[in-house]
């Protein structure tokens, strides 16, 4: 049986801003491995821009994308999953219009569909090593499910953008902020929280053996189920509150202190460095 299992969030927790993974943090998830846990990749990205990380890194664990609207082994069929339905994305889309910014949406897996580029998305097919179609028609109506809903916008405008979402659709959706210039919406209940504890229970893994780590909101409920919730030293106070453990930041490579923790946690010996 496995010591236990460590969720990562990707942006900010186990990638760099400029989405590299440091050395340390590569070593960190082998030491890991080597001490008996499974390592889940928890994101919400896409799982065509978190597979490069799953096999970089070598794992043979589901990973969790889209916030948790989709979770399972890449190139298979998902163990868990939830869409947002045509109608709910119309709702979003109508919602969204009035404010200036990108609209993002994701019919499956593997497409990302803008309905336009502003300046703060126009490097991200580079960022994130991914094709991104812009097509405002496909918005005019929306047709069929998306996995998740985003809306990039500069970050002085996005309290009001969410305050917005939140009053008129607040009530059957789950509505994130889960970086400084981007709000993300999803069915409500789905969170990586939903997705984590489904992957937990197919690994036979208890809730009280789950490390969950992460530096934004959008890993808040997730740091609040596990038994060990750890926030990045970065993270806004708040998630840090709510956190069992605090790490270093993500720029003092700060999942390098997980493995000491878990080996003591669980009586075991750190790897030797190196």
């Amino acid at each position: 049986m496995p010591a236990c299992l460590v969720a990562l969030d990707l942006d900010g927790t186990l990638l760099t801003a400029d989405s590299r993974i440091p050395a340390g943090h590569e070593r960190a998830v082998d030491d890991m491995r080597r001490l008996g846990a499974e390592v889940v990749l928890v994101t919400g990205r896409s799982l065509m821009t978190t597979g490069w990380v799953w096999r970089m890194l070598r794992l043979r664990t589901p990973v969790i994308c889209f916030n948790g609207a989709w979770a399972g082994l890449p190139g298979s069929v998902p163990t868990c999953s939830a869409v947002l339905d045509e109608d709910s994305v119309n709702a979003i889309v109508s919602e969204l219009r009035p404010f200036a910014g990108a609209i993002c949406a994701y019919p499956d897996e593997s497409t990302w569909i803008m309905d336009r580029e502003i300046p703060r998305t126009r490097h991200w097919r580079e960022h994130y090593g991914a094709r991104i179609d812009v097509l405002p028609q496909r918005f005019s109506p929306w047709r069929g499910p998306s996995y998740k809903v985003m809306f990039v916008t500069d970050p002085d405008l996005l309290p009001g953008v969410c305050a917005h979402v939140r009053d008129r659709l607040g009530d059957r959706l789950h509505i994130v902020a889960s970086e400084s210039d981007r709000v993300e919406i999803l069915p409500r209940g789905i969170t990586k929280a939903w997705a984590l504890e489904r992957v937990a229970r197919d690994l036979g893994i208890g809730r009280e053996r789950v490390w969950a780590v992460g530096d934004a909101d959008n890993d808040r409920e997730m740091i609040r189920w596990a038994g060990h919730g750890c926030a990045m030293g970065h993270a806004h106070d708040a998630l840090r509150d709510q956190a069992r453990h605090v790490l270093p930041s993500i720029h003092a490579r700060g999942l390098c202190a997980l493995p000491g923790m878990i080996a003591r946690a669980y009586g075991r010996s750190a790897p030797a460095d190196g």
